[in-house]
Parts: C-alpha cells; sequence; structure tokens
C-alpha cells in the first residue's frame, strides 16, 4: 500500500488537477507555508482552500485507522 494519496483540484480558471502528496510532506508544506497548487495547462499558482486542506486531512486519518 502506498502512503501517497492523489487529490482532484481545480484551478481557478476550472481546471482539473491532479496532486499528491504523502501526509509529512503536506505537513511540511502547510506548516512553512509553501503549500501552492501549479495547474499545468494555465499556468496558474494558487492556495489551497479551507475545505480542500479538510479533505486532505480527512484522507489521510481515514488510511491511518
Amino acid at each position: 500500500m502506498s502512503d501517497r494519496f492523489d487529490f482532484e483540484v481545480v484551478c481557478p480558471n476550472n481546471h482539473n488537477q491532479t496532486v499528491t502528496f504523502r501526509q509529512e510532506e503536506f505537513e511540511e508544506a502547510l506548516k512553512s507555508g509553501a503549500l501552492v497548487f501549479h495547474c499545468n495547462t494555465c499556468d496558474t499558482n494558487w492556495p489551497p482552500t479551507s475545505d480542500q486542506l479538510a479533505m486532505f486531512r480527512k484522507q489521510f486519518a481515514k488510511n491511518e485507522d
């Protein structure tokens, strides 16, 4: 079983993107303020929403059980 998880996000210009994290790298990036998504389609960067952060944490917690 992999410890990396794929999450689907949508950029501000409505392009679907997949981001992949391990829980440790997600938490480190979040703490350091370096967690920013990038859209390869329109070359846009944006921060995650609070709903996305909650979704990521829920998925990580679910897989710890």
